[in-house]
């Protein structure tokens, strides 16, 4: 896969998050090409677009429509007539229709249960959404999330710095693994200690190239990001 379109797909600080596409790979490549598929939280529409390219019909989904940014996207890569446009508010779900596979990448930090009320992001709130998207799967289905860690001390200072400690939770690896209880399987993975999101992008593959290979036996409490399969 080219950097462009990994950029296209995960938007932000990509060779780091986009190891969330390697590890989640062979679920993916287990399904069958009429899966039902929903994605959760695609503003961008990216994680939409990595699936429609690999064939599948995906349900492109945000708490509020219309999505320009995703369908100027899928537009781009000819892949609109393998997507379908969904509102959905994870707290206050309506259908009745369930799914082979619900994925979200950098979500569950973000909800409140109530949009306008910043107290309501809290840890009940965010099981409730859990248990809702666990209430969406079939059996055996599988939800798939990229979510942000607390990570090291650089990770908190730089989120102090640039004020991105607001309007945001972090988990600790403990916090997260309590959300997934409810399932069968669960396979977390922990990934980056530096941020990739530097203006030139020899330092940004110097950074990967750290993380992958040289950082990669430190303990989930260094990293920043976890990647999870959980199965139902």
């Amino acid at each position: 896969m080219n950097y462009n379109l990994k950029q296209d797909i995960i938007e932000w600080d990509v060779p780091n998050w986009a190891e969330a596409l390697a590890f989640w790979q062979p679920v993916i490549d287990k399904l069958p090409k009429d899966s039902k598929i929903l994605a959760i939280g695609e503003r961008g529409g990216g994680l939409s677009l990595w699936l429609a390219l690999q064939g599948f019909h995906v349900v492109c989904s945000d708490r509020k429509l219309p999505l320009p940014q995703a369908m100027t996207l899928h537009q781009k890569y000819k892949v609109s007539d393998k997507i379908t446009y969904r509102e959905l508010d994870i707290f206050h779900i309506e259908e009745a229709e369930t799914y082979d596979l619900v994925l979200m990448k950098s979500v569950i930090g973000g909800l409140k249960l109530q949009y306008r009320d910043a107290a309501s992001r809290n840890a009940a709130a965010q099981q409730q959404a859990i248990q809702n998207m666990h209430a969406l799967l079939k059996p055996g289905g599988y939800l798939l999330t990229a979510d942000n860690l607390e990570g090291a001390f650089l990770m908190r200072y730089l989120r102090a710095r640039l004020h991105k400690n607001k309007g945001w939770h972090y988990f600790t690896s403990a916090q997260l693994q309590s959300l997934f209880t409810s399932f069968q399987e669960v396979s977390t993975r922990y990934f980056g200690v530096f941020p990739t999101k530097f203006a030139l992008t020899a330092f940004n593959y110097l950074s990967f190239f750290f993380n992958k290979y040289l950082l990669n036996r430190l303990p989930a409490s260094s990293k920043y990001i976890a990647f999870t399969i959980a199965r139902k």
